[in-house]
């Protein structure tokens, strides 16, 4: 519950909205205590045939003497009148306060409801924010689905269980309280015998509510891993198809969904048990006091009116009692997506600036690579080992080796995607860890080898800021990236959009994009990373094209495959097992009939 109560102590921003709804329910509840001894005139005219006999305090010492008092002056005034002219002006009475009752309680939710809708809106934005803060490392232990569903579907469950239960832990309550203290002062002795039915009431319907916490986190995981399967399935549909493996796609799916829908059974069958059963143990305190007040009035113990009236109070108990056991049900279900995502939010962000980072706004000399090794997390092996190379301004680097030989990984210790575990990466004398990870970055444009793009326009994909472009300057990078031919046909302009992840465009056109929106930035550190791998031979031959274009008077790190790309590199670097093994240019690794004389031979360029 302490997780649930700091949840809610976020309301504390919206103080003054908080404050009127609690006024507002604190009227309500007022206004409902209020309804139950304004009945009792009209119970008495009916029992007496319309006489009103009250009798006055003798003394005004007291809360209760003042209650009695104005009781007495009011069937004083009663008796004034006509009989139907009294019964009128109770029904008047009684009128105006249900009106009032209702329209305070209608005010408490209006003033509640944008408070509601920003505790969801802060949440989502919370968990949004912090999984763009994350580590890329965080991600390659994670189901994207599962991030997915604790986004849409745990933050939907705190609207509609923690929140909803926001009213009934403030209404009814108050209810509740007033209703209570109209029962204590007509007899004290009634409301100690209601009070031991209810606790035994609370303590069974505690008992069942006790079981849902596990029960809503089993459920919200087989949720995260059914989110996790259709997103997988839907990006790998082509691959799903050619190898005919719908059905093993389909079983896959039923499997989670089944053990989804049985936790989900449960869970309701457990929750939808708290109000017919809330419901029948009030019924049965109802006929239990009933028994035993008919015994008060028969001995004359207490008036007729006065027991209605009791039991009207009563019923004000029971309703909002129910409310607020189904609000207990709806916080135990509610706190098990709430953990979920206080997981996310919880978790340390340890790559981030240090204290006192440097600003560094320009790429003057060289980036130093001394003595550097790095692991991921969970692995015992290192991906690099003792790596020492200096890249200097206005250089193209070259990084090849085989699958597995930690080229990616070199490239992303350069952009602080990971910290370093040994060594130090120096950027012009300065330690890379010493600067800020923002200013690192906005040194750098990347071209990844899958073009990863976005269900948008053309211009918003290129850009991809909040700031706004001259059109001559994207024509100018669409140009130079050799992208204007196909923007500019068939009908499409820099508005057009591209479909999901650029599924309107082919693959060379998309990674032609990624290249432009990279040379936007007109970035002084370039990494190319296996840009060309994945293209045909026509493409290659054009994204070959562009990138002599954009290399030029740049400082530039190309990883390769296809050797082809990098025989003009000014410095070619071989990595096996995560250690340089050579490093020259094309013509000397090539006489050192080495490692990367033996990738040339494979791919017959020599």
């Amino acid at each position: 519950m302490k997780k649930f109560f700091q949840f809610l102590f976020q309301v504390k921003q919206y103080k003054g909205l908080v404050i009127l709804h609690f006024v507002c329910y604190i009227l309500t509840a007022i206004f409902t205590v209020a309804s139950i001894p304004a009945i009792i005139p009209l119970f008495e005219m009916l029992f007496r045939n319309g006489e009103v006999k009250e009798n006055p305090p003798a003394t005004l010492q007291s809360l209760s003497d003042y209650f009695q008092y104005g009781k007495y002056q009011f069937t004083e005034w009663l008796n004034q009148h006509d009989k139907i002219d009294s019964v009128f002006i109770i029904c008047i009475v009684i009128a105006s306060i249900f009106f009032f009752k209702n329209l305070f309680k209608y005010l408490a939710v209006y003033f509640i409801t944008p408070v509601r809708a920003n505790l969801i809106r802060n949440t989502r934005h919370r968990l949004f924010s912090k999984m763009m803060d994350l580590p890329l490392s965080f991600f390659s232990e994670e189901k994207k689905g599962d991030l997915i569903a604790r986004m849409t579907s745990d933050v939907s469950e705190l609207e509609f269980t923690l929140i909803n239960s926001m009213e009934s832990l403030v209404k009814d309550p108050l209810i509740i309280l007033g209703s209570l203290i109209f029962m204590l002062y007509t007899s004290i002795e009634l409301t100690f015998f209601v009070l031991i039915l209810l606790l035994i009431t609370a303590f069974i319907i505690g008992g069942i509510s006790r079981t849902l916490r596990k029960k809503s986190v089993n459920a919200q995981r087989e949720f995260g891993e059914l989110i996790a399967l259709l997103e997988e399935s839907l990006g790998g549909l082509r691959v799903i198809k050619v190898f005919g493996s719908e059905s093993y796609v389909k079983s896959r799916f039923s499997n989670i969904l089944n053990r989804y829908k049985n936790e989900l059974v449960a869970i309701n069958r457990r929750r939808e048990l708290a109000s017919p059963l809330s419901e029948f143990l009030g019924i049965l305190i109802v006929c239990i006091l009933l028994w035993y007040g008919a015994k008060q009035v028969f001995f004359n113990q207490l008036d007729a009116s006065t027991f209605l009236a009791f039991l009207y109070a009563f019923f004000n108990v029971i309703d909002p009692s129910k409310s607020l056991s189904a609000a207990y049900f709806n916080i135990y279900k509610g706190m098990a997506a709430l953990e979920r995502i206080d997981h996310i939010i919880d978790i340390p962000i340890e790559l981030k600036d240090q204290p006192g980072a440097e600003e560094l706004k320009e790429f003057k000399h060289e980036i130093r690579f001394e003595n550097v090794s790095f692991g991921y997390p969970n692995q015992s092996e290192l991906v690099l080992n003792n790596i020492n190379l200096t890249i200097r301004k206005g250089e193209t680097v070259a990084i090849v080796g085989s699958s597995g030989s930690g080229k990616s990984t070199l490239v992303d210790l350069i952009a602080r995607f990971h910290d370093l575990i040994y060594g130090t990466i120096y950027i012009d004398g300065h330690n890379l860890k010493n600067i800020k990870i923002q200013n690192v970055r906005e040194l750098m444009g990347m071209v990844t080898q899958e073009p990863i793009l976005f269900n948008d326009s053309i211009r918003r994909n290129i850009e991809f800021s909040n700031h706004e472009f001259p059109e001559d300057e994207l024509m100018n990078v669409l140009s130079l990236s050799y992208s204007n031919d196909f923007v500019l046909q068939d009908g499409r302009n820099l508005e057009s959009n591209i479909g999901d992840r650029g599924s309107k465009l082919s693959g060379g056109q998309r990674q032609r994009l990624t290249i432009a929106r990279a040379l936007l930035r007109n970035p002084q550190i370039l990494i190319l990373d296996e840009a060309t791998s994945a293209l045909d031979s026509a493409s290659e031959t054009i994204i070959q094209a562009a990138m002599e274009n954009i290399l030029k008077n740049r400082t530039a790190i190309v990883i390769a495959h296809r050797l082809s790309t990098i025989k003009k590199a000014d410095q070619i670097i071989v990595l096996k097992e995560g250690r340089i093994v050579e490093q020259g240019r094309h013509e000397d690794l090539i006489r050192m009939n080495g490692e990367y004389c033996n990738f040339v031979e494979l791919q017959s360029l020599t």
